[in-house]
């Protein structure tokens, strides 16, 4: 049964607090996925125009280094006060989950290519197009799952 908010009877509506940290994570994940972005996308872009690299090819340094830059970012900035214990298990859960939402991206990257090779020349389209579907999964495995908020007796 709904009370007149709109919440189920006895439900509590989430507080200003909990609603505004929840939209600082976000923000705080969204602008260093930026930033991560721009630097895979400088790293593809001249690899694939500069030093003549497959898109395919240029993607695993690219990856690799937003990956590492990202993970030390959110660590710090965004799920600070939430790190797990042992900071290797840590590093290697977020590269599994940037795996799984890498390979989102790779999937549309590797449709928009097969759809349109003309952007080949211009992997950026591609990559930005992939990034946003790996944004969201990123986002909330890392959230709900690697960095979520634990009770004392979790930790």
């Amino acid at each position: 049964m709904r009370n007149p908010s709109g919440f189920m009877a006895g439900a509590k509506p989430p507080s200003p607090d909990k609603a505004e940290s929840s939209i600082r994570t976000l923000r705080n994940f969204a602008m260093i996925g930026a930033l991560g972005f721009i630097t895979e996308a400088i790293i593809l872009t001249a690899l694939v125009q500069a030093a003549h690299w497959l898109p395919w090819h240029a993607r695993i340094p690219s990856f690799l280094t937003a990956v590492l830059m990202t993970w030390l970012l959110n660590r710090k900035h965004t799920f600070a006060g939430r790190e797990l214990g042992c900071r290797g298990i840590e590093a290697l859960s977020y590269v599994a989950i940037q795996i799984c939402g890498a390979a989102i991206n790779l999937a549309i990257f590797g449709v928009c290519l097969a759809s349109l090779p003309a952007l080949a020349h211009i992997p950026v389209v591609p990559l930005g197009i992939g990034a946003v579907a790996g944004f969201a999964f990123n986002f909330a495995a890392s959230n709900l799952l690697l960095y979520r908020r634990r009770t004392q007796s979790q930790v």
